[in-house]
């Protein structure tokens, strides 16, 4: 049985043979293309209905015919296998609506266990979801004394989510951290004397935490005792920061910063910055503000993403350098989260002989200027380069939609060629 297709339609007679009430229709072709092909059909017919060969002959031009309608067929068959066909429109994920959260009493049958437990009923009385904290606990708890009974998917999966987010949280609680006030040998010569309501944890430490909490390097990390500020603490031996070098220009590192997101020239070549969805350009929340007397450089500003704020404080000493980037700004009606890292960036000390003020005509200068570490040098960050598909992943797709087409039109010129020749 022969079935039709969008670029050729086969219409069968009585008798497949017979060629005068055979018709090809060709709707999506050229027209040359079909007057060729209405041309070699007259051929074919008039070569079968001849009668003036020997009768080998006109075996061997049945043969040809056979052979020829074969390929015909084959090659139609192939068109309608491999050629795309026209599908419904569906509907845009990005324009979809999002989904409801289930509540509950929703995601649960009535005949649960769990809904006896008054804790639960107290629960869903005042409107508990699904990711509701204390109700993932009493379910949980209750799974685990097998009165919880078969849970639902919806319910099994957050419920996987709320587990692991407490063991990142049961890890973090049980961390070896040092209280304040204390105080701790960092790296090198510098120190962080630890204020009171203030903890510390060490580098080693902090790599030992789950996926949640672990550092790009091995970075410290300083939090106040309820766990509402965090900041990681980073040293390094940059050089000695000269004075006229701590002349911030707010103006120009902004645009530093603000190239570094938007440089066009990065996106031209195939780069990616780490921030990805920009939606605006950064601005300064707290411009870079140097203190001479502490000898700290603190600033913020937002990210092109709508996330957590960018802020940063670093203590300059003879040669080295701490550096805090905060990453749980915290909420405090006395204290800014840049007040609160300025106040740990000043808890920051160093061994006698290597604090800022020890530095001569003899120490070795900065690599780099305070606009570099504030703004960010180009390609600072190790770049994203955007994997580039294979040549033939790049041409597999146009080619198996035309080369059916281009069989079929080769097929023809073929039969067209050698009908001419035998007349």
């Amino acid at each position: 049985m022969i079935r039709r297709c969008p670029m050729v339609g086969i219409s069968p007679g009585t008798q497949l043979s017979n060629l005068s009430i055979y018709r090809l229709t060709l709707p999506g072709m050229h027209s040359k293309l079909v007057r060729l092909f209405q041309r070699l059909l007259q051929r074919l017919r008039h070569a079968r209905t001849c009668r003036v060969f020997h009768a080998a002959s006109t075996v061997k031009q049945e043969q040809h015919l056979g052979f020829s309608l074969v390929v015909t067929v084959l090659l139609a068959l192939l068109v309608c296998t491999v050629a795309p066909t026209s599908a419904a429109p569906t509907a845009d994920p990005a324009q979809a609506k999002p989904a409801k959260p289930l509540t509950f009493k929703e995601a649960l049958s009535a005949e649960l266990e769990i809904l006896r437990n008054p804790m639960v009923q107290l629960i869903l009385d005042r409107g508990g979801s699904i990711g509701d904290g204390k109700l993932l606990e009493v379910i949980d708890q209750a799974q685990q004394a097998g009165i919880a009974g078969d849970l639902p998917e919806d319910v099994v999966a957050r419920l996987e989510v709320w587990r692991k987010e407490r063991a990142i949280e049961e890890a973090y609680r049980k961390a070896p951290w040092v209280h304040g006030p204390a105080r701790i040998a960092i790296k090198g010569p510098v120190y962080l004397q630890v204020p009171k309501g203030f903890k510390y944890l060490a580098p080693e430490a902090a790599e030992m935490l789950p996926h949640g909490y672990k550092t790009l390097s091995s970075r410290a990390l300083v939090s106040n005792d309820d766990d509402t500020f965090g900041a990681f603490i980073t040293v390094s031996e940059p050089g000695h920061f000269a004075p006229e070098q701590l002349a911030l220009n707010a103006d120009s590192i902004l645009h530093r910063i603000q190239d570094k997101f938007t440089n066009p020239l990065r996106n031209a070549k195939g780069f990616m910055d780490i921030q990805h969805g920009i939606v605006a350009k950064p601005e300064w929340i707290d411009p870079p503000h140097y203190d001479k007397e502490r000898h700290v450089v603190s600033w913020s500003h937002t990210e092109p993403r709508q996330t957590s704020p960018r802020m940063f404080a670093a203590r300059l000493g003879k040669t080295w350098a701490a550096e805090l980037q905060v990453i749980t700004p915290g909420d405090s009606s006395t204290e800014t989260p840049i007040m609160r890292a300025q106040k740990v960036a000043a808890a920051i000390e160093f061994s006698p002989g290597e604090g800022y003020d020890d530095a001569d005509t003899r120490t070795p200068k900065a690599g780099m200027s305070m606009i570099d570490v504030i703004g960010g040098r180009e390609f600072k960050y190790i770049p994203y380069i955007a994997p580039q598909p294979s040549t033939w992943e790049t041409i597999k797709t146009p080619l198996l939609r035309v080369a059916p087409l281009m069989f079929l039109i080769l097929a023809l010129l073929v039969g067209a060629i050698r009908a001419r020749k035998e007349e």
